[in-house]
Order: C-alpha cells, then structure tokens, then sequence
C-alpha cells in the first residue's frame, strides 16, 4: 500500500509537523504527534483541498498533505487492504513447504495452498525461532524462494540482520519484505542464480 508524506496533523487535541507513513496495516505518524493507528480503525476519509479528514478509531484526524497528496492518499485508503496470503504469493492450489510451527495468521494465509515435501514445493515457509532454525533453512539449498519468518524486535533470535547475513553470505538475494503480524515480520529470499 505504502504512502509517506510529510505535513501538519491534528489529533486527539494536538497539531504539529508529521511524517505519515500508510502501510497495508497501519497508518504511522512521527514527529510532533506520535501514533500507531490499525488500518482496521481508520473510516471516512475524504480530501478538502490539501486537507485529509479521516476518522481514526472514531477520533477525527487531518493531515494538511497538499492538494494532490490529499488526493492520492484518499485514492490509497479506498483501495482493499492486501492480504497475507496476497503478500506472500500464497495463490490457491501453490505447493508449499512449511518449515517450523506456523503463527495463526500465517496458518490462516496458507488456508489455499497444498503443503508438500521440499523437493515438491515452489515456495519454502521457513519459520526461524531460534538460530537451529537457520541453521536448518540455510542447509536445505532448493531451487525454489523462502520466505523466512523472524520475531521482530532487538531480542529476536535469529534477528533480521542475522538472517540477511547468513542468506546474502551464501549468495541469496532478499526481494521483498513484509509485516506477518505484531510479532513476526517475512522477508522473500530467491536462490544464487546458477553458474
């Protein structure tokens, strides 16, 4: 989804400059306001001019974006929000490997898809809790994609640095990332190219 603008905000009684990040799940504002808004709470936006109205939790908010970015940003919010299993790449009837004890949501994206062995699956689902879990992943060398699932947060282990390194040393290219839910984020890695 992924919208950021800089501007002036009001909300909960409060004004100030803002960078507003709208990602598939939450809208983000830094700067003078500080919040984390679900995408699920936010309702009846409409552009004045360079102003965004929106209702967020019920609670009104306006962002003074500019005309055109007022505007974009209502044609992004009228937009569906993507699912996981759309985030993923998680199409019906795709054959899967799971690796590790899947969170509920992404047991709940694969609700399509047919779990098979490695040497069968055109996408890995690598849950990584624990470093033996990287281990395991780096040493299976398919032909196909994973994504790997780590925690996030600085105490995660293997943390996301980790889990780049160890791919990127072994000649893997990450592509694309997303948010799985609040505790675990994935990151898409495609195997060394041959030769």
């Amino acid at each position: 989804m992924g919208r950021e603008a800089a501007g002036e905000a009001e909300y909960l009684g409060q004004t100030g400059a803002v960078k507003a990040l709208l990602e598939s799940d939450v809208l983000i504002l830094r700067g003078a306001l500080r919040a984390r808004i679900p995408r699920g709470d936010l309702a009846g936006w409409r552009a004045d001019g360079a102003v965004l109205h929106l209702l967020a939790g019920g609670v009104p908010l306006m962002l003074w974006l500019g005309e055109a970015e007022a505007a974009a940003w209502v044609r992004t919010l009228d937009k569906p929000a993507p699912t996981l299993a759309g985030k993923l790449g998680l199409a019906p009837g795709l054959a899967v490997h799971l690796m590790g004890p899947a969170p509920p949501t992404l047991r709940e994206a694969m609700a399509e898809v047919v779990e098979v062995q490695v040497a069968e699956a055109a996408l890995i689902l690598a849950v990584l809790d624990g470093a033996e879990a990287l281990a395991t992943t780096l040493a299976l060398a398919p032909g196909c994609p994973i994504w790997t699932l780590h925690r996030k947060g600085p105490a995660a282990d293997p943390g996301e640095s980790a889990v780049r390194a160890a791919f990127r040393g072994m000649g893997w290219r990450d592509t694309k990332s997303c948010a799985v839910d609040a505790e675990w984020s994935a990151t898409r890695y495609h195997p060394p190219k041959p030769g």
